[in-house]
């Protein structure tokens, strides 16, 4: 069998393709902008009023460029699908000044975290036939009208994990809870396109997974530091989780995300602190804890943040290559790694 794996973060969108029994040192991968830094920078380049389709997709890069947008006098008119893109409270979006419509014709741009033409031309470079499985990794929020984001989030991923790093992901035999918006529209656009096998998953947790790819150290600590969130996971025989937490990279240095590390080592980190610090959250599946030794590896794009080579840890870097963990990661869930 052969797979698209795409991990998509705030920054780069990392792609590996990989055809079961071969080297994955030799596969073919790719590491780009990320769709909502690509859509951004188009977004500067036009110099008129905005007509935006599409589904809901990343925010971040594109949201500011679109309220900028309308901060020079001109309109966006978006469809309501997209909108989710922006905030998924519609009021919100509308009284910061868009105009959100059913649906727009002949738009200026389509919103969608797959570019399944950049896909096609690699997949034909690379004299690939065609994809038996389609993997994505993305962050979803969620939605709860009247809730925090932050605690929809750590609800749905302590649902989600359940204990297991492994098996948590979405195919086509597992429901999407309709307030994931963005993992719904993954699935959709699949499905219109390519009608293929899939599976759709969270960011934080295949990059826990490709961490440890080829390590039986356990139990082992994992930290992905992100372009917008940090990861953390304390993991056990089996990808086993027994507690994790989640905050957003700008408000961590390097003494705090020690602190952190090592309470929930202890079993000592509690929902309340990293919440109250303003990140998502944290939670512990099992009375497991450890001491303050356990290995830490570390990935992400900002891991020299708060890591050097003089710490102690250990810079995860599967097949040579610390950009494509999460791919790797979509891999080892489908057990072909």
């Amino acid at each position: 069998m052969s797979y698209l794996a795409i991990d998509i973060g705030a920054g780069t969108q990392d792609v590996l393709m990989y055809k079961e029994g071969e080297l994955l040192e030799n596969s073919p991968k790719l590491i780009f902008p990320s769709p909502t830094k690509l859509f951004s920078e188009k977004i500067k380049n036009i110099g008129s009023d905005l007509f935006i389709s599409g589904g809901v997709m990343g925010g971040g890069p594109i949201t500011k460029a679109l309220r900028n947008h309308i901060n020079k006098g001109y309109n966006v008119f978006i469809s309501k699908d997209a909108a989710r893109t922006i905030k998924d409270d519609l009021k919100k979006v509308e009284s910061w000044g868009f105009h959100i419509v059913e649906a727009v014709e002949n738009p200026h741009l389509e919103l969608s975290d797959i570019d399944f033409g950049l896909f096609e031309i690699l997949q034909k470079k690379a004299l690939y036939e065609e994809f038996d499985k389609i993997l994505v990794a993305v962050q979803d929020h969620g939605f709860i009208e009247g809730q925090s984001d932050r605690i929809t989030r750590i609800d749905f991923l302590k649902k989600f994990l359940d204990g297991d790093l492994s098996k948590a992901f979405f195919d086509k035999n597992t429901p999407i809870p309709q307030n994931f918006s963005r993992f719904r529209n993954i699935r959709e656009a699949i499905s219109n396109h390519c009608k293929i096998d899939f599976g759709i998953t969270d960011t934080g947790i295949v990059a826990a997974l490709g961490a440890l790819y080829k390590n039986e150290k356990r139990p082992a600590v994992t930290i992905d530091v992100g372009n917008g969130h940090t990861f953390a996971a304390l993991i056990h025989e089996e990808y086993k989780i027994s507690s994790f937490f989640e905050h957003h990279t700008g408000m961590l240095d390097k003494k705090k995300i020690r602190y952190f590390v090592n309470k929930m080592i202890r079993g000592k980190l509690t929902n309340e602190e990293i919440f109250n610090d303003g990140g998502h959250g944290a939670h512990r599946f099992s009375g497991k804890s450890c001491t303050e030794d356990v290995p830490l590896f570390i990935t992400g794009p900002n891991r020299h943040l708060f890591f050097d080579g003089n710490d102690g840890v250990i810079f995860a870097s599967p097949a040579g290559d610390t950009m494509i963990t999460g791919s790797v990661g979509l891999l080892m869930q489908q057990n072909v790694l």
